[in-house]
């Protein structure tokens, strides 16, 4: 355990040691402060011509509705474009300029080197959606609302990144480039969210099937205060395939050649 704490310190060191962390934690902190003003002003703006208008039944004023789910919603897209420039240089870096030889050298098993590089990139995720729960806490300071659909939101960000995080060190294995890791990455994790899109025209055996391996589809149950065991596995296996898989480039001879 302590070797494998040094390894997650050391990557994590590496994060906050170059501008990376630090440009995107302050692109996401402002998008998501963007996108959650936008959805709130007009939410009270909708709020607002319903009591004028004396006819609620015109408008949806629930702030589920209203505010978490599309909030939530648009941080994954986000997101999307986030993670990818958090993973393109784990393990491409270590491919390009040689060093793997010494990775291998360290007295931890391939796994425990995986979950470092894991952990400490997960680590910057999860400081980045801790910025955007203070949109909610200046919320609440003005507007109290249930605490439910904004725990049940962050623990889906959480279990979305995770598996987004893995996709991310799995794709930057495959390569030596980062431009390339990163610009895979985005497009299948876009691919991932265009999926009910898709779904519509594919038929109904594989709408269904697109519709059930579709991030949006289990994500959007968080959004909107529920959590599902089923939506719990697909983000836990998510994460375990790519995991896995990186596993298995980790333990190539091509890899480590």
């Amino acid at each position: 355990m302590g070797k494998f704490t040094a390894l997650y310190r050391k990557e994590l060191r590496i994060f906050f040691s170059m501008p990376i962390a630090y440009a995107v934690t302050a692109v996401y902190a402002v998008l998501s402060g963007y996108f959650f003003s936008t959805i709130t002003n007009y939410y009270a703006q909708v709020s607002l011509r319903a009591m004028n208008q004396y006819n609620r039944g015109q408008f949806d004023l629930s702030m589920i509705e209203g505010i978490f789910r599309p909030y939530f919603h648009n941080l994954v897209v986000v997101l999307i474009l986030m993670v990818p420039i958090l993973t393109m240089r784990l393990l491409a870096e270590e491919k390009r300029e040689g060093t793997s030889e010494l990775l291998f050298t360290y007295p931890v098993s391939d796994f425990s080197i995986v979950s470092a590089k894991f952990l400490s990139a997960f680590t910057v995720y999860a400081s980045m959606i801790a910025v955007s729960l203070i949109s909610f806490i200046m919320l609440r300071l003005s507007a109290p609302f249930e605490l439910w659909p904004v725990l049940t939101g962050t623990l889906g960000l959480l279990l979305v990144g995770a598996g987004f995080i893995a996709l991310g060190l799995f794709i930057s294995a495959t390569t030596e480039s980062q431009i390339v890791a990163a610009v895979a990455s985005f497009g299948v994790l876009l691919l991932f969210l265009l999926m009910p899109w898709a779904a519509q025209s594919a038929g109904p055996f594989w709408g269904k099937v697109l519709q059930n391996i579709s991030i949006v589809e289990h994500f959007d149950s968080f959004a909107k205060g529920v959590i599902n065991t089923g939506d719990i596995t697909y983000c836990l296996s998510f994460f375990a395939i790519f995991f896995f898989l990186t596993l298995r480039v980790l333990e190539s001879k091509q890899w480590r050649g």
